[in-house]
């Protein structure tokens, strides 16, 4: 039997329910937190995805600043001074989160020097991720910014007997998080297909390859 290491000591904690911690299923489209709401807990996502949303009222605006998949922490900002939302975080599709109540995750990091170094290895990598998509958002067009999100994201797609990987997203999701228009986003898939990078075949079929040789050109 493999020996057990730390971070599995760690993850294992944010897997399970127990005091300050509950386990919950939610649905697609299900709001978890709003933003600008009290943010009195931190959450971890067992399974599914999740989409971090932040909106500007005035402009009646709203950006995907995130797309969340299994492992991955958040809310973590209620841990600041702030003490408030500043996204708001929905589920896509069915997904199984941990909720960890504030003070239990403080007490956890104050106490177990294995999660406190596990969790800060994993804000460093989240912030070299958002840095990434900034850097995405500005240099790359909308046509590879697309392209870099149906690859970057692994539990979008899912593996096929052909090798080929199904979709899981509708073009309306994929233009919010891209941050174009859904009808932008058809053209681009129209011209996937012709070129072989996708294929229809009951669904939406991603071929990593050569959508990757399009991305590096």
């Amino acid at each position: 039997m493999a020996k057990r290491t730390k971070y599995d000591a760690s993850i294992a904690f944010l897997q399970q329910a127990g005091p300050g911690k509950t386990i919950a299923v939610y649905r697609d489209k299900e709001v978890l937190y709003s933003q600008h709401s009290p943010g009195d807990a931190i959450f971890y996502l067992q399974s599914g995805l999740v989409k971090l949303t932040m909106a500007m009222r005035a402009r009646r605006k709203k950006a995907v600043v995130s797309v969340l998949q299994a492992g991955d922490i958040f809310g973590e900002c209620s841990l600041g001074a702030q003490g408030r939302r500043v996204t708001t975080a929905t589920s896509i599709g069915t997904s199984t989160i941990t909720r960890l109540e504030r003070a239990t995750f403080r007490r956890k990091i104050n106490q177990d020097t294995a999660f406190a170094e596990m969790f800060i290895g994993y804000l460093i990598s989240q912030a070299a991720r958002y840095k990434a998509d900034l850097a995405d958002h500005f240099l790359n067009s909308c046509e590879k910014r697309l392209a870099r999100l149906l690859l970057m994201h692994g539990s979008l797609v899912q593996k096929s007997g052909s090798g080929y990987s199904t979709l899981r997203f509708s073009q309306s999701a994929l233009a919010e998080m891209v941050g174009t228009t859904r009808a932008r986003v058809n053209g681009f898939m129209n011209e996937f297909r012709e070129k072989g990078y996708i294929r229809y075949n009951g669904g939406l079929e991603i071929d990593a390859p050569t959508l990757t040789a399009f991305l590096q050109e």
